[in-house]
């Protein structure tokens, strides 16, 4: 198996609980300030939530991003203000839910060789939003119907979200050009 440098083995020469709690809490705090970075749109708004999510998946690795994205969610359920405004159990929850799966789709494949130049970076990040917004339209559906969830909850980020990868994709690859012997 391929073994490159992820933000954890880049900053944390000897991997500990400890320094491993502390790269999730910055984790969650980082999508805490992503999610409160808002364009008000209805009733999907534009965040960079899962721009950031994205990220941290490619930047720290499937295993330790999953744990913070579940810190993060746990966070949001039980009422801390981690989230964007209203958006626990209504129409944008199942971006939240795809927050997990897309991390760790792009953290995977960022693992195995897809993050070394920014063209691999963009395809990885952009395979983890594409989970994304597929878990967001399954649930946002259910509340206005598949039109309009294409219409409200897709075509208004078809060219915020490729720009947002683009910033990620111009950094992810100074993580994980040389790997960790």
């Amino acid at each position: 198996m391929y073994n490159a440098a992820t933000l954890q083995s880049r900053l944390l020469t000897a991997p500990s609980f400890l320094k491993q709690s502390l790269l999730c809490s910055f984790g969650i705090l980082f999508l805490a300030f992503a999610a409160h970075l808002i364009i008000p749109l209805q009733p999907v708004p534009l965040t960079f939530q899962s721009s950031a999510a994205i990220f941290l998946g490619m930047a720290m690795g499937p295993r330790l991003a999953a744990i913070t994205l579940i810190g993060y969610l746990v966070a949001g359920c039980i009422g801390l203000p981690v989230l964007a405004a209203n958006t626990q159990f209504g129409p944008t929850m199942g971006y939240l839910i795809g927050f997990l799966p897309g991390a760790l789709m792009s953290g995977w494949l960022a693992e195995h060789g897809m993050a070394k130049t920014i063209l691999r970076s963009f395809i990885a990040s952009m395979a983890g939003t594409v989970v994304i917004f597929a878990c967001g339209l399954s649930v946002l559906m259910h509340f206005v119907g598949w039109h309009q969830s294409i219409m409200l909850g897709l075509l208004p980020f078809i060219i915020t979200e490729p720009l947002k990868l683009l910033a990620i994709s111009l950094v992810i690859p100074r993580f994980w050009k040389n790997p960790v012997k």
